[in-house]
């Protein structure tokens, strides 16, 4: 089962999600969290999967929907706290290209208050690779 909740740190919302986000599990939720805290002048969003085991690609679909929300709406949107699994899904599907990502809540958090740049991502070390060529 699939349940979103969120909690605030200061001007920053964290939408948990906890359980396997995929078809028939109710991913929609997301979507109406993420209008909700954008309808309260929230722009600053954190999308927490520590407790997500499994994603597929309706639930990639519906983190990229909450994404261009947030986007659109001229806030900030990036996801911590992926398993290895999860993290693979996302690598493959070149979604961490487009949404930067961060290990824990603490360094989203930390992130959103440096002037420039977006910040150390998960796969920052391994991006070094690229120079290869």
């Amino acid at each position: 089962m699939l349940t979103i909740g969120i909690h605030y740190i200061g001007t920053i919302a964290s939408i948990d999600v906890r359980g396997k986000l995929f078809k028939g599990q109710g991913g929609h939720q997301l979507q109406i969290l993420t209008d909700k805290v954008l309808t309260a002048g929230t722009t600053k969003v954190i999308l927490n999967l520590t407790e997500v085991p499994l994603i597929d690609s309706m639930g990639i679909g519906e983190i990229v929907r909450a994404f261009k929300r947030v986007e659109e709406a001229g806030g900030k949107f990036k996801i911590v706290g992926m398993t290895e699994r999860v993290y693979g899904t996302m690598r493959m599907t070149q979604l961490l290209d487009l949404i930067e990502s961060h290990k824990t809540e603490e360094e989203a958090i930390e992130s959103f208050s440096k002037k420039k740049g977006k910040g150390k991502k998960k796969d920052d070390d391994e991006a070094d690779d690229d120079d290869d060529e």
